[in-house]
């Protein structure tokens, strides 16, 4: 198929192909266009489905109180709570110092005077810990989040230090892990604005940072990984809303260094591939199909980092089918391993007790592109995918799953439902055109469309489907305020 000609777009053209680019990065929007085939005037709001598993439900009490971390916690149960973190999250996002934290934790509770600034960091590890080693949150974990939130917005009037760029990195962890998606996404940026500030975005010697101490040699490399992994949290997010991403100009800073152990850069080398798909970007389908031959190359260890390369590849896909382009069985056949290896990841993170987002939005972005690739191998894996949702959803039993689970088996539906139609339109002609019937005509031939466009309308259709309300699938509230488990 020929390749879309992006790059002389007129400007009306081009508005639409953003309109376009900015749909097929977004997995809720695309979940739209594959169960209701039609063009929708203005933009809608976007839906998120699976974004991840509680959207908000982890809230157990309704007005945390903001207490210092030594009130919060024993030492002990600190130094637990560090373990965990650094256990299942520190490899993948690395920019803590693990020695470092446990002299800032033994000289914190020896010292119990009042807060200081090393307590949001704290309080950060340690909710990131609650969540990683309870599969339902207790009263402390969200009481940790809180009192992390005001002390970095009571700090807003000092200047940013690694220690508040820090913690409010693992805020915006915390918040896309668990939270809500607007809160999470305006934390993401403040991150980057703030190491902007902090004149962390630059190597560059002539360049004055407002703390000096970023650019000593011992930092360098914490300021990287900081970068690396806020820009990563705020680009997809921004992708998956619709929203702008902050894009930081002048940076100069390298990717983190590999580290025996960590994943970091394993992650973050998918960054560069991921900044490409900016919808005020135009790039043609040639270049797009070459990006995503070469994520396919590569070999991701990590459940994590497997799930992010993943979800990187559908992206592409996505992409690539809203420009009409028609990749060849044999890319279709590399993306089917892709999709299965990220299945089995999930299962993994789901068996570790370790909710990562995309262990349960990766899954459901599966069966969607299942279904838009539509052959006998794509859906043949459909099995596996819904198995592990359902998976997901009989542990982290939280309204977020289940509407997952629902929205999925409905997409399925419709998808079902088409196929059905399209065969009792063939066996009509097959009946009609029966040899054993006189003059191979039958007495009452039922009239046959010219072509199969009306089945295009096949949400209006199927509205009586039972079990499937349309009208709620649609509804703006849909996913958006999904408080409670």
């Amino acid at each position: 198929m020929q390749h879309s000609p992006v790059d002389n777009a007129t400007p009306a053209s081009s508005v639409q192909h953003q309109a376009r680019s900015l749909e097929a990065n977004s997995g809720p929007a695309f979940v739209r266009r594959l169960g209701f085939k039609s063009e929708s005037k203005g933009n809608p709001r976007v839906q998120t489905f699976a974004w991840n598993a509680f959207l908000g439900s982890r809230q157990t009490v309704q007005s945390p109180m903001a207490r210092p971390v030594i009130e919060l916690l024993t030492q002990q149960r600190m130094s637990y709570l560090a373990s965990v973190y650094f256990q299942k999250l520190h490899p993948t996002y690395s920019f803590i110092d693990m020695e470092e934290l446990e002299q800032h934790i033994r000289h914190r509770w020896s010292n119990s005077s009042a807060p200081e600034p090393i307590d949001a960091v704290l309080c950060g590890v340690a909710a990131l810990g609650c969540l990683f080693s309870q599969v339902h949150a207790d009263r402390t974990e969200p009481e940790l989040v809180e009192s992390a939130r005001r002390m970095l917005e009571e700090s807003f009037s000092e200047p940013p230090s690694v220690s508040s760029i820090t913690a409010w990195l693992l805020r915006v962890i915390y918040l896309r892990l668990a939270g809500t998606h607007y809160p999470a996404w305006m934390a993401s940026c403040t991150v980057l604005h703030m190491l902007e500030a902090a004149g962390m975005t630059t190597e560059d010697s002539g360049q004055a940072a407002l703390r000096p101490d970023t650019e000593e040699a011992s930092n360098v490399e914490v300021n990287r990984r900081l970068l690396a992994v806020s820009q990563h949290l705020n680009t997809w997010m921004s992708y998956d809303m619709g929203l702008s991403r902050v894009a930081l100009s002048g940076v100069t800073c390298a990717l983190p260094s590999k580290r025996q152990g960590e994943f970091t850069t394993e992650l973050m080398e998918l960054l560069a591939f991921t900044i490409q798909l900016d919808p005020e970007r135009t790039q043609a389908a040639s270049e797009l199909e070459s990006a995503l031959q070469i994520v396919l190359d590569r070999v991701h260890t990590r459940p994590p980092s497997v799930l992010a390369q993943c979800n990187l590849a559908l992206c592409l896909c996505r992409r690539l089918r809203s420009m009409e382009y028609t990749l060849p069985d044999t890319t279709i056949q590399r993306i089917l391993v892709v999709t299965a290896n990220g299945i089995q990841a999930a299962r993994e993170l789901l068996i570790d007790r370790a909710p990562w987002h995309h262990m349960a939005y990766v899954p459901f972005q599966i069966v969607c592109v299942l279904l838009a690739i539509d052959t006998v191998s794509s859906i043949s894996q459909l099995r596996d995918a819904m198995q592990c949702l359902k998976d997901v959803a009989a542990v982290y039993n939280t309204h977020a799953t289940r509407e997952a689970m629902r929205t999925a088996r409905s997409l399925i539906m419709l998808h079902q439902r088409g196929k059905e139609m399209l065969a009792a339109a063939l066996n009509d002609i097959v009946n009609v055109y029966d040899v054993n019937t006189q003059d191979g005509v039958a007495d009452a031939a039922p009239a046959l469309p010219d072509d199969f466009a009306w089945l295009n309308g096949l949400p209006e259709d199927i509205s009586n489907i039972q079990d499937l309300n349309l009208e709620q699938l649609l509804s703006p509230e849909f996913f958006w305020n999904a408080s409670s488990s």
